[in-house]
This record gives C-alpha cells, sequence and structure tokens, in this order.
C-alpha cells in the first residue's frame, strides 16, 4: 500500500502513530476487540515523525484506512491535515483519534470522556454535583477537566506546581473549576492523579504526587497512570481505606470510544480490558 500501511490480508486498516510507538499497547487492545467481533480489521502501531505527517495522511486518504489514533509528539500536528475537528479537538488543541464522516477526515478527543465512562462504569457512582481535585494540569488533566464539567460535576480543584498551567487547564472547567493547593483535597470526593508521577520504568517510579496525610476513607481515588496497576499511589489510598480505580479503565474506555467511532458497534469492553491488563502484568513480570 505505501511507505507506512500495510494490507497483506485485505483487511480494513486501523492504526496508531506516533513517535516512539513500539510500546504502545492499542495494537493488542483493538485487534482484541476485532477478533471477539469476527471483523476484518487489523490495527497496527506505525512510527511517524512531524516532518513524515504529509506523506502519511497522503496514504490515508488514497487508501481509505478506516482508523487513525494518535499519541506524542503528533497530537497537535495532525489538526492541519484534517478536513475538521470536533469542539472537544477546538478546545483542548490535541487530537487522538481520526475517523471518516462521509468524504471528510475528522480528528476527535476520546481521553475525557473516556475518563468519564470508566469512572462511572467501574464505581457505579453518579458524580454529577461531586467534587474533584485533580493533580497536574498537561494533555490528560485538561481532557478529563473538560468532561467533568461536561458531566455537570459541582466543584473541580486543579493543583499543579505551575500556577499559571494550572489556570489555564482550569479555565476549561469554567465556572466550576478553580486553582488550588493540595490542602483542599480534604474536602473533595475524588482525587484524580493526571501527572505521571509514580509511572514505572521513569524518574517518577515509586514516588508520590501529593501527601497521603490529606486523603480519607470516604474519597475515591483515581490514578491516570496504568503501569503498574496498582501504583505506590494507589496502593497507600487503598491502606487508608479510600476506595481507588486504576488507569486501566481510562486507557480501554477511551479506546472503546474511538472503535465505535470506526465500527459502529459497542465495543467489547470486558476483553479489552482482560488483554491490557494481562500484557501490563506480563511487562512488569519481566522487569522485576
Amino acid at each position: 500500500m505505501g511507505k507506512f500501511f500495510k494490507n497483506e490480508d485485505q483487511n480494513n486498516i486501523a492504526a496508531v502513530i506516533g513517535q516512539p510507538i513500539k510500546h504502545s499497547l492499542s495494537p493488542l487492545i483493538h485487534n482484541a476487540a476485532f477478533s471477539h467481533q469476527n471483523l476484518n480489521w487489523s490495527y497496527s502501531a506505525i512510527e511517524v515523525s512531524k516532518h513524515e505527517l504529509s506523506d502519511c495522511f497522503e496514504e490515508i486518504r488514497d487508501n481509505g484506512i478506516r482508523g487513525v489514533s494518535v499519541t506524542m509528539p503528533l497530537k497537535e500536528a495532525v489538526i492541519p491535515f484534517l478536513d475538521r475537528v470536533t469542539p472537544a479537538v477546538t478546545e483542548l488543541e490535541a487530537v487522538n483519534c481520526i475517523f471518516w464522516d462521509r468524504d471528510e477526515l475528522v480528528g476527535h478527543n476520546t481521553d475525557g470522556d473516556g475518563f468519564v465512562n470508566s469512572l462511572i462504569a467501574e464505581t457505579g457512582d453518579q458524580i454529577s454535583g461531586t467534587s474533584f481535585a485533580i493533580i497536574g494540569a498537561g494533555g490528560a488533566a485538561r481532557s478529563v477537566i473538560r468532561s467533568l464539567k461536561k458531566a455537570s460535576v459541582g466543584e473541580i480543584v486543579v493543583i499543579n506546581r505551575n500556577q499559571e498551567k494550572a489556570k489555564f487547564a482550569s479555565e476549561l472547567g469554567h465556572p466550576v473549576a478553580e486553582v488550588g493547593t493540595v490542602e483542599k483535597i480534604p474536602r473533595c470526593k475524588y482525587i484524580i492523579n493526571a501527572t505521571s508521577i509514580g509511572m514505572a520504568e521513569t524518574t517518577n517510579e515509586g514516588l508520590m504526587p501529593f501527601p497521603m496525610e490529606y486523603l480519607n476513607s470516604d474519597q475515591t481515588v483515581i490514578d491516570l497512570v496504568y503501569n503498574p496497576i496498582m501504583t505506590p499511589l494507589l496502593l497507600q489510598a487503598k491502606e487508608r481505606g479510600a476506595t481507588v480505580v486504576t488507569g486501566v479503565g481510562m486507557l480501554i474506555h477511551q479506546a472503546a470510544l474511538q472503535y465505535e467511532l470506526w465500527t459502529g458497534l459497542k465495543a467489547p469492553v470486558a476483553e479489552m480490558r482482560t488483554k491490557a491488563i494481562s500484557q501490563i502484568s506480563k511487562i512488569n513480570t519481566i522487569n522485576e
């Protein structure tokens, strides 16, 4: 088919593009879903740099590539190559999913709605009117803040060392979001770590995003880090009696929303989750 996309089996093609890309779990997750539903689809990870985007999009259009996931560092860089973007992308200035709407190539972002869907699915909670503290102000935090506002939560406290970034992120949650400090964590029902603190195989491995003294047993603590599945934050929060939610949920549910845009079918979330947890556990075992 070309430099980037191969179709030896005449399947419907989907892929994730980014750089680096070899550690992506997306192919395992999506191919598990395609297999479970007996779809003639395949999904691969394709290394694409910013300067290769023009050639990559030429192949996407010429070959009718059915779906594309986008990861770093291309989430903003792909926007000029699209026919249009959704309101989520307009606000976040970041694309993580590309789909066809008739003859238009459309950029979307499923991260925030994936988070909300995963939280509701895993806890059974009704989150409208409730209070959230979110640690971090990067792309993941911003997408979550936007979707929490859409879900009509009552309060969002944005906590970040860089106050300017915290203010910028909080604007996506106006008027329910405000910039705050860790001292405001005890009053919030849900605490979200949207930083990379605690992530395996990084300089942040084993670290905590905030002091545990601010947690109590009435809270729910969510870590968007999914490797390890049980991060230091979640382990200590559990010890304190809090409800904990792993980052696997957001990983799966943002992928599920992409799958549904591409195929028009309800995603087999349970099978996608099983595959992801199996692979993450395998990676952790190898690295021990």
